[in-house]
């Protein structure tokens, strides 16, 4: 039999053999992974999203895609109640140019209908009231959809002061200028005969 060398080593003050300090690094070895914890692999760059960021994700998603639907929602009523009430302005404004060009007789209405192709229809109301001046009146119109009040029919009201169409003039003024004609031609009559 061959005889082995042992080689001596000095660990600490105390002689080791090789063999047995080759057993105690595989025994070392052994207890250190055994008590250190599992490491993560090391992240490349190919690195894929996991579950649970991704349905977060989506509730994110669902969540500004619910927002921005209420506010484009929001904003198509808020377009189509401006542009009713515009329309309920013209209306009113026509009324009124009629009015004042006399195409239309100055008395109170309500709610007569418009002659409109408009769904829902437009109904208009006139209501004249007196001013401090008797020459004049302040006329009111109306112009609103013909709808539910809950809901919110568009609507305009118009005032403008017009000449009274009731309105004479009294005839103090007018006989004081008669007057002073007939005295005057009288005068001249006289001055024409001598």
């Amino acid at each position: 039999m061959k005889r082995r060398r042992q080689f001596l080593f000095s660990v600490g003050g105390h002689a080791e053999s090789l063999s047995d300090r080759r057993r105690s690094r595989r025994e070392h070895s052994v207890w250190r992974s055994a008590l250190t914890p599992i490491r993560k692999p090391q992240s490349s760059p190919n690195r894929a999203f996991t579950l649970l960021e991704i349905i977060l994700s989506l509730a994110i998603l669902a969540g500004s895609l619910a927002a921005l639907g209420e506010a484009m929602r929001s904003a198509t009523r808020s377009a189509a109640k401006t542009e009713d009430e515009t329309q309920a302005q013209i209306l009113a404004e026509s009324i009124i140019n009629e009015f004042q060009a006399g195409s239309r007789e100055l008395t109170a209405v309500n709610q007569a209908q418009l002659d409109t192709s408009d769904d829902p229809p437009w109904v208009y109301s006139v209501n004249i009231d007196q001013t401090d001046y008797d020459e004049l009146v302040a006329v009111r119109v109306r112009v609103e959809q013909q709808l539910d009040a809950r809901l919110q029919p568009a609507h305009f009201e118009l005032v403008r002061w017009m000449p009274n169409p009731d309105f004479v003039q009294s005839n103090t003024s007018d006989q004081q200028g008669d007057a002073s004609n007939s005295t005057g031609n009288s005068g001249s009559a006289t001055g024409s005969v001598q």
